[in-house]
């Protein structure tokens, strides 16, 4: 059974690895300018998706490597105030939880790590265009076609899959070479 996932997977890393090496430069590009501008870098997601985005927060704000000791980067994930996220969607819902927190905490030139497997949850899309309105950078995390997202993101990574654990599996090995991306280039700079 083990063998197979790992077969399965490589089938898919093949698939798509070329094509996301531009991407992933690009996204790096778009962390260290937020980075260097001094500006806040958001994550986004739901269920497993929320515990990426928090996994992914962390690595900014501690260290990816912590052989190379670095400042910490501005990072928050949306998903770790439980007091406003049951106190907003006890009253007005889910669907507007994670925009409301972009209108009301970010600005021009931060960037938002959306995730979200389908590409179509409501509150990954509603933080999305909210971004797009205030002028926060996106770089999304979808799976299957990209659903609604693809079109709203700066660079949108696409995992032509349906399951859920591979979409994942490959979020989180292209969050860990962006940030190792984003680390050096940030050293480079210093």
């Amino acid at each position: 059974m083990f063998s197979e996932a790992l077969k399965s997977r490589k089938q898919l890393l093949d698939s798509i690895g070329t094509n996301f090496d531009e991407m992933v430069n690009v996204a790096a590009k778009l962390a260290i300018a937020s980075i260097d501008e001094d500006k806040f870098l958001f994550f986004a997601g739901n269920g497993g998706s929320a515990a990426e985005a928090q996994h992914m927060s962390a690595e900014y704000l501690a260290t990816l490597d912590h052989r190379n000791f670095r400042p910490g980067m501005k990072a928050l994930a949306l998903t770790v105030d439980s007091s406003f996220i049951t106190a907003w969607t006890n009253d007005f819902g889910y669907e507007d939880v994670f925009s409301r927190q972009i209108e009301t905490l970010s600005s021009r030139g931060d960037l938002i790590f959306a995730y979200s497997t389908s590409g179509t949850s409501k509150n990954i899309i509603k933080a999305l265009e909210s971004a797009k309105v205030r002028g926060v950078r996106s770089i999304g995390f979808s799976g299957n076609e990209g659903g609604i997202m693809r079109d709203l993101c700066d660079v949108c990574f696409v995992v032509p899959s349906t399951s859920t654990a591979m979409i994942q599996e490959i979020h989180t090995m292209l969050g860990h070479v962006i940030c190792e991306l984003v680390e050096k280039g940030i050293s480079k700079n210093d």
